[in-house]
């Protein structure tokens, strides 16, 4: 890796990082889209209408669970992968860890 290549890497990593803490601080999350992979994020306001039209565990996207209280990329993949869900009790059955807190931290935007 030559030196440019490296400063470059190293630039975006610094300003993924400062995003990361400034979202942190400010308590403004954002979570990743359809288009993580090109580097977009879902905003504030993008989460606020998922969470109006309320988030189907059984059908919403990474990113839509994403926009609930306590849901990590990680927890987002764990609910998708443990489909479908019947009732508030079985995703806390289901998703073991945190699904109890998960359920009742996000109950009023939650939809079977």
């Amino acid at each position: 890796m030559n030196r440019s290549t490296s400063f470059a890497l190293l630039s975006i990593l610094a300003s993924v990082g400062l995003a990361s803490a400034q979202s942190h601080a400010t308590g403004h999350a954002t979570a990743p889209t359809a288009q993580a992979a090109k580097g977009m994020t879902m905003t504030g306001s993008s989460c606020t209408r998922v969470l109006k039209a309320k988030v189907n565990l059984n059908r919403a996207s990474q990113a839509d669970l994403q926009c609930l209280k306590g849901v990590s990329a990680t927890t987002a993949r764990d609910i998708i992968a443990n489909r479908p869900f019947k009732d508030g009790n079985d995703f806390s059955r289901k998703i073991e860890v945190i699904g109890r807190r998960l359920w009742n931290d996000n109950r009023t935007n939650l939809a079977f």
